[in-house]
């Protein structure tokens, strides 16, 4: 293996597309590329207060992230029109409007030329390892695309809350039920 091949985890950019040339991005302008490489760069704790006070929101647990609204505003913010902020579920609480979350943040990052897999079926399981990593590598993602531009995350997102209203973790730690399953018959899940 070629000693200067990177491995998985400690932060290295390369950039791609055109440079930034002002506060106003535009979609032709193409993301700048990160992978995780060696040691992780922030703790779960440095995360969640730089999650939290990035998205006005009040994280306590990584996993609760895993309902990919989070990540949907922090692509709008990035890459604005890169998706329709008003269709992202924010108060996600079945496996179909996280998918939905999902499936709009792979559009954005194609939109913006964002070359990462997108651990879907993990992140929504709320597997904790995967959850950290995909929230670490997001983090030095937005660090390396934030142009400056000021955005208002509450305002942005009408008021509404990101964070689940039910984690499905029991006072012992063990997952109980994270998602309620759509009703037969309803308009759940359809769009």
């Amino acid at each position: 293996m070629d000693q200067h091949t990177p491995s998985e985890q400690e932060a290295h950019h390369t950039p791609a597309g055109s440079q930034r040339h002002s506060s106003d991005r535009c979609l032709s302008e193409m993301a700048v590329h990160v992978t995780l490489n060696g040691t992780f760069l922030y703790n779960r704790y440095e995360l969640l207060a730089w999650l939290n006070e990035t998205l006005q929101t009040s994280f306590t647990k990584v996993e609760q992230a895993c309902t990919g609204a989070a990540y949907c505003q922090l692509m709008d913010w990035l890459f604005p029109g890169s998706l329709d902020l008003s269709r992202v579920q924010f108060q996600c609480d079945t496996i179909m409007h996280s998918l939905h979350n999902f499936t709009l943040l792979q559009a954005a990052f194609r939109k913006a030329g964002v070359i990462r897999h997108i651990p879907i079926e993990s992140l929504m399981k709320r597997n904790s390892a995967v959850a950290l990593t995909f929230l670490q590598w997001f983090k030095i993602f937005f660090d390396e695309n934030n142009d400056g531009r000021e955005y208002n995350a509450l305002e942005a997102r009408g008021g509404q809350s990101l964070v689940p209203a039910d984690l499905g973790v029991s006072r012992t730690g063990v997952t109980q039920r994270v998602f309620r399953e759509p009703m037969l018959g309803t308009s759940a899940g359809r769009y």
